[in-house]
């Protein structure tokens, strides 16, 4: 295994348990490592930890033990695997919808593992990690005692073939779609398509929020729907009737198929493929405006020639958004940028207030759900920042 010399700076991240390497943390930066290969961190002659080369964009690879006698071997990630499981199974309802393993939060970056009913999907964000997909995958299936139907892979780094992108890895393949539920409400899932699932499980907080709010008689606009799940969250809790918006006809499609296996007529709620800032002026323009407001903000979205940024442009979304609240309403803001600290996450939104005569109070703030193990070392895993504004006026 090669041994690599880290700066004294980089000494003190891994000793406080920070994951991320970067080119910086060599005291060599131009040394040649190999994408995917095994090191051992080196200060002088002492040992500091074992890492995964796994290069994207700046990020080099991941911190993985820093005692000597675990060897990242399939038996160590076996262990990896199996104490995550074992947290979740002890604190979490089994038939949840779940992360089951999070990342860099249990032990290993660059890879997550979620669970639907008896399937496993595991996405990858870098080649590095997937190169060693093999011993991942053999030593998951030992952890789980071969208790799964199925697992499937998603591959959020850039593959050459697009039917690599989503693959059954083994077992038998999921009924398309796949019926999940939160609580009451029932979300389809499809394990085969593309990039994601059709569920975000991180936004999780904001559907159990919906599933306890007063909403009978209230009106939901719900921004960015696609996958939030929050239409049928809302309609299922007794809305009186959701708007939802988004940017494509397949996300469209996406929420009035989430509202049908709720036994929710889509046709008796509103569902709009256009663009979010384009329905906010149309919404102005008519004098519409509606109970509860989410906006689960992308970090990055590009929309025919305009681009949208959450850290740059949270805030004009947002005066752009006020006045489709009611007086006495709420408004649900989020967003899952992980350069977006707290603190300025609510900098933008008490910015878009500013030119306003509108007020409000924070009621409610969420972050990730437990299932979404983080580091307190390393700020960016906890990424979701959830706000619930109540208007006063």
């Amino acid at each position: 295994m090669q041994r690599v010399q880290i700066t004294g700076n980089s000494q003190r991240k891994v000793k406080d348990g920070y994951p991320l390497l970067v080119e910086d943390d060599l005291k060599d930066p131009s040394m040649k490592l190999t994408d995917g290969s095994f090191i051992a961190l080196m200060a002088s002659s002492q040992f500091m930890g074992y890492a995964l080369v796994a290069k994207h964009r700046r990020q080099l690879g991941w911190v993985l033990s820093r005692d000597e006698s675990e060897t990242p071997t399939t038996d160590y990630f076996r262990k990896l695997f199996k104490q995550a499981l074992v947290r979740r199974s002890t604190n979490f309802d089994p038939n949840l919808p779940q992360r089951v393993f999070n990342a860099d939060g249990d032990g290993l970056g660059g890879v997550t593992i979620d669970r639907y009913q008896d399937y496993y999907v595991f996405t990858w964000y870098a080649q590095g990690i997937y190169q060693q997909r093999e011993m991942l995958y053999a030593a998951f299936e030992t952890a789980t005692d071969h208790q799964f139907k199925g697992i499937y892979a998603k591959l959020r780094f850039n593959v050459g073939e697009a039917n690599l992108k989503s693959q059954l890895v083994t077992g038998e393949a999921a009924p398309e779609p796949l019926l999940v539920t939160e609580g009451d409400v029932t979300y389809p899932v499809h394990l085969q398509d593309e990039l994601t699932t059709g569920l975000l499980l991180d936004m999780r907080p904001i559907r159990q929020w919906m599933a306890g709010a007063e909403l009978q008689g209230k009106t939901v606009l719900n921004l960015f729907s696609q996958e939030n799940g929050i239409t049928a969250a809302a309609a299922v809790a007794g809305a009186a009737k959701t708007i939802s918006i988004e940017t494509n006809k397949k996300g469209a499609a996406a929420t009035a198929d989430q509202l049908a296996v709720n036994n929710i007529d889509p046709d008796k709620q509103e569902i709009r493929a256009i663009d979010v800032n384009s329905y906010l002026d149309y919404a102005a323009k008519h004098r519409l405006s509606y109970d509860v407001v989410v906006v689960t903000a992308p970090t990055f979205a590009r929309v025919k020639k305009q681009k949208f940024q959450v850290a740059n442009d949270l805030t004009a979304l947002l005066e752009n958004a006020l006045p489709a609240v009611r007086r006495d309403g709420q408004m649900i803001v989020a967003t899952t940028a992980n350069n977006f600290s707290m603190k300025k996450f609510q900098e933008a939104v008490s910015a878009a207030f500013d030119d306003s005569d509108r007020t409000y109070t924070v009621s409610d703030t969420f972050r990730l759900p437990a299932d979404f193990v983080t580091r307190k070392a390393y700020l960016a895993s906890n990424y979701l920042k959830v706000l619930v504004l109540t208007f006063d006026n």
